[in-house]
């Protein structure tokens, strides 16, 4: 399993074991009350005839499927170095736009898809069959997409593979490696050695730790065919537009603490409320009871002391005004992404 850190389990990821506690508990609870039907998305009948657009944001919350639940809350928990590196709140605010983008990005190409297919195989009647041009609307691959965050995964897949670095490759044999040939010369035995092992690399499989995500991924992207392959193309490519910084939004986006907390803890909201207003209203009191001490009078001695202050130590010290000018316009870089520019350079 791909660690950054040697750390284990969930330590230091509450949102990472948030979410994998939700994704069990509502994939249950939709199982035990037979609730799938509203996680459903399709274009034709429930967006063309009922015009239940609440869909395009419930179709992400689960998945319906034993298969599907086994391995998005495996790769939800090896993105757990993710949050790691960016934080919890900055990786929770992350998976939240993830998962407007690629609702929005994935209806659009839902409907698109499902008029240009329609479109064309007018076309294609009319220009291969002589028959008139006339519009019959059905039902194609594009009418509807697996139930469940493919897409969001598809995300932080590309962003695992962008910002998690490898820390080993290893190599599998296909076959039994046979044993070289003795030879009298030891030149001749250092030869043999060396074309025994470029043999062998031929038909040899190099991985790397990142080797099961990627598994899980591909197993995860191919479980329903075009139905879960569509909403992980739309994944992976906003996952792009956000490694390559033109993501809208992206780097500025940050929730509310409040809804973090109510998400991570929800069992320790009271009392951090009552802890955030009682530490405003401490903050905000009468001027009349704050104590001010009054400023020191420059007099003509001081005056005087600082005139025949050395040359040097007065540069010194506008030197270091400088200095502290130029890191307060300069913005603050987190310790992740100062890794990252580390890493690019």
């Amino acid at each position: 399993m791909p660690q950054i850190t040697p750390i284990r389990g969930f330590t230091n990821t509450p949102v990472t074991k948030a979410i994998c506690m939700a994704s069990l508990v509502v994939a249950l609870s939709l199982l035990v009350l037979v609730l799938k039907q509203y996680v459903h998305l399709a274009v034709d009948p429930f967006i063309v005839r009922y015009n239940q657009y609440w869909r395009i944001a419930t179709f992400q919350l689960s998945v319906v499927n034993e298969s599907d639940l086994l391995l998005s809350v495996a790769l939800w928990f090896h993105f757990k170095t993710l949050e790691r590196l960016f934080g919890p709140r900055k990786y929770f605010s992350l998976v939240v736009l993830f998962a407007l983008y690629n609702a929005v990005v994935t209806f659009l190409v839902l409907c698109v898809g499902q008029l240009a297919t329609v479109y064309a195989a007018a076309v294609a009647r009319a220009l291969i069959r002589r028959q008139p041009l006339e519009v019959v609307y059905f039902d194609t691959v594009f009418n509807s997409v697996a139930s469940g965050p493919f897409g969001i995964l598809a995300l932080l897949y590309v962003c695992h593979g962008t910002y998690i670095p490898v820390l080993y490759h290893f190599r599998i044999l296909l076959q039994k490696p046979a044993e070289p040939a003795d030879r009298a010369d030891t030149q001749e035995q250092l030869s043999g050695a060396g074309a025994y092992i470029l043999d062998t690399a031929k038909k040899a499989i190099t991985l790397s730790n990142h080797f099961q995500v990627h598994f899980f991924f591909t197993l995860l992207m191919l479980n329903h065919g075009l139905a879960s392959l569509i909403p992980c193309l739309v994944g992976v490519l906003i996952g792009r537009l956000y490694t390559q910084d033109l993501l809208a939004g992206s780097r500025s986006w940050v929730l509310p603490s409040l809804l973090f907390r109510l998400f991570v803890a929800p069992q320790k909201l009271r009392a951090y409320t009552v802890q955030t207003f009682a530490r405003r209203w401490r903050g905000y009191r009468r001027l009349n009871n704050v104590d001010i001490e009054p400023l020191p009078v420059a007099t003509e001695e001081s005056t005087g002391r600082a005139d025949e202050e050395e040359p040097e130590v007065a540069i010194d010290d506008i030197r270091l005004l400088e200095d502290a000018a130029v890191r307060s316009t300069s913005p603050v870089r987190p310790l992740g992404r100062q890794f990252l520019n580390t890493f690019r350079t």
